[in-house]
């Protein structure tokens, strides 16, 4: 099986290679710039294809070809939500691919339009899809992804001083799944046999409320280190702060204040969803917050 990775650089698209390669499967790569790949990748893949802007369709074209699926990891902008992604699946029309996973990792935004200006896109992007291509991609629901709040994320945990910020109650579970749970569940989900159908998938590795974070963190961490928690106010404070920021940044700055959107969502569980097709992928083993917490040593 040849697989495709569009936006096989990202936090996403790397497990997702290495999960393809656990298989037995060959990867092509479809990215920005190669060099942003670690060897152990890089010296596997059967091709790779450079992305010279996120509207490059002749690169999109050339990937697209000869393959047998099309994982779409591209970076978490509305440029490449919508339009980039839109081309792409475009591309595979062209050259007669049938089974393509979506960028769709987060809690469901099928749920509460207009709650997630980027949840919006991906929504207006299956919905489109849906009435106008012959294509019926595969969605993921995950939650939240753990490497981004705990890596990426200095709003919501605090890597110098190991501070979990949250909205809310701190016995609040969040649904987490790890990158690497995330290219196991994807790999299962595009070699399934109804996997053309495409559909939506709904999955988790773990739940944690910021006690278990804490209590969980310091005991993998033997007292070397310890996590603290710092409640940042109310839901209703949240959402406060939410609609602050869209009243003074609108659609287009909302990055000034999408924290505030997770923050205030996930505990009024606006998206929230079951992870009921856990059970349809008996070969992923779920990672637990402690197996989390060890195998990332620098979190």
């Amino acid at each position: 099986m040849l697989v495709l990775i569009a936006g096989i650089t990202g936090f996403v698209g790397l497990p997702c290679s290495r999960s393809a390669f656990a298989r037995g499967f060959k990867v092509r790569g479809l990215a920005r710039n190669i060099d942003n790949l670690p060897e152990d990748v890089r010296s596997r893949l059967e091709g790779f294809e450079t992305l010279s802007s996120p509207y490059d369709v002749a690169a999109m074209d050339r990937a697209t070809k000869g393959v047998d699926a099309i994982i779409c990891a591209f970076a978490a902008v509305p440029e490449m939500y919508m339009e980039s992604q839109l081309l792409l699946i475009r591309a595979a029309e062209r050259a007669g691919v049938k089974i393509f996973h979506a960028t769709s990792w987060n809690y469901d935004w099928t749920l509460a339009p207009g709650s997630h200006e980027l949840y919006d896109d991906m929504r207006g992007f299956s919905h489109h899809v849906a009435v106008s291509s012959t294509i019926k991609p595969i969605y993921m629901f995950t939650g939240a992804i753990a490497e981004y709040y705990f890596k990426r994320s200095p709003y919501d945990w605090d890597s110098e001083t190991k501070t979990f910020n949250f909205h809310g109650p701190s016995t609040f579970p969040t649904r987490y799944t790890t990158a690497d749970d995330i290219g196991n569940y994807v790999l299962e989900a595009i070699t399934a046999p109804n996997a053309a159908d495409g559909g939506f998938v709904r999955v988790q590795s773990f739940e944690a409320s910021p006690e278990d974070i804490a209590n969980t963190y310091n005991a993998v961490r033997e007292g070397r280190v310890t996590a603290k928690l710092n409640c940042l106010g109310s839901v209703e404070d949240a959402e406060d702060k939410l609609n602050e920021g869209r009243a003074k940044y609108g659609k287009s700055g909302w990055y000034n204040f999408i924290r505030y959107v997770y923050q205030y969502h996930i505990p009024a569980r606006s998206w929230d969803y079951e992870p009921v097709d856990v059970a349809r992928f008996p070969n992923v083993k779920q990672t637990s917050l402690e197996e989390f917490f060890r195998g990332n040593p620098d979190v």
